[in-house]
């Protein structure tokens, strides 16, 4: 489907930006530095468990559903300055990522607190949700799951469930291999795009 790009929010100014870059650049390029597949002008993209082919130069997006447009703003930003890297298999938390502190108290309220109050007092509730997703179980915390983001880059989601005395808390948890593929502003986004996602599954249950 064709995107359509307006000049008047938050959203669709970064994405007419990030278009103009990509619409420039070498398809080969971004293929080989992210190690994704390309071959008659697509590239394919699997987020989350969703499979997507993106177009160059146009960008239209063909997928399992239809993105939004912070995930197609990722898909850009990962073409244009991520590089893949294998993992070594360790787990960073956010502020130690190059920058992480500049964004920490970004990061901390839009999406810690907002996973720990989503799921404290309703575990069952994330159960349902993981499972629709490509994540297993972790033995981390009261609840943790393993998220697979795109391929080779993992996050982990580690809750600690609220009771009468203390509130519900949480840990967001990314493979090492983030430092490489994205910013620490991007990956702010990717734990709005993430949690974004469990809402929806959620709203369909």
């Amino acid at each position: 489907m064709e995107p359509i790009y307006g000049k008047n929010n938050k959203e669709e100014l970064p994405l007419a930006h990030y278009l103009e870059k990509f619409q420039a650049g070498d398809p080969a390029e971004m293929a080989a530095r992210c190690r994704l597949p390309f071959a008659n002008g697509e590239f394919t993209v699997t987020l989350m468990g969703d499979r997507f082919t993106l177009s160059h130069p146009d960008f239209a997006i063909a997928g399992d559903r239809e993105p939004t447009n912070p995930e197609r703003i990722l898909f850009l930003r990962y073409l244009l300055d991520g590089r893949y890297v294998e993992p070594s298999g360790a787990y960073l938390t956010y502020r130690e990522f190059p920058w992480g502190e500049v964004y920490l108290q970004q990061f901390t309220g839009r999406c810690i607190k907002r996973f720990a109050f989503s799921y404290g007092s309703r575990p069952e509730a994330l159960h349902q949700v993981m499972a629709r997703l490509p994540a297993v179980p972790v033995q981390r915390g009261d609840v943790g799951y393993e998220l697979t983001l795109m391929e080779g880059l993992t996050m982990q989601f580690i809750l600690y469930l609220g009771d009468e005395e203390f509130p519900p808390n949480a840990q967001i948890l990314f493979s090492d291999n983030f430092r490489q593929a994205f910013t620490a502003e991007d990956m702010a986004n990717i734990g709005d795009i993430t949690i974004g996602r469990m809402k929806a599954i959620a709203a369909a249950l």
